[in-house]
């Protein structure tokens, strides 16, 4: 599983959340290292990647990428300050979206991981 976030903080959390949960995830912070790691090892089940990441792409241009590697990965946006209505107009098909700030089920949930605390 693939965390793209530019925030060192949210991405720790989403990290230990992810492996509380059993999972082993890889974390990048820039949408540069994104598109690395997803060339590198398109074979990610998922990606939990940030809509504003800074300079350079959106998240939304990261999910696009994931998805010509590799067509069924699971895409999970996650922010703060985008809306549900711009992840409808912008996010790739089937994909999810959990407001930031968010607990550990509604990531869980939104990854089809959900555990009982």
């Amino acid at each position: 599983m693939l965390i793209v976030e530019d925030d060192p903080a949210v991405g720790q959390v989403i990290e230990d959340i992810l492996r509380d949960a059993g999972v082993s995830p890889v974390r990048v912070q820039t949408d540069t290292a994104a598109y690395s790691a997803l060339s590198i090892k398109p074979t990610f089940k998922a990606i939990i990647v940030d809509i504003n990441l800074g300079k350079g792409t959106t998240g939304f241009d990261v999910a696009r990428f994931a998805r010509q590697k590799a067509p069924e990965i699971t895409v999970v946006y996650v922010s703060g300050q985008s809306s549900k209505d711009m992840f409808r107009a912008f996010g790739v098909p089937e994909s999810r979206f959990v407001q930031k700030p968010f607990g550990r089920d509604d990531l869980l949930d939104a990854l089809g991981l959900h555990q009982p605390a």
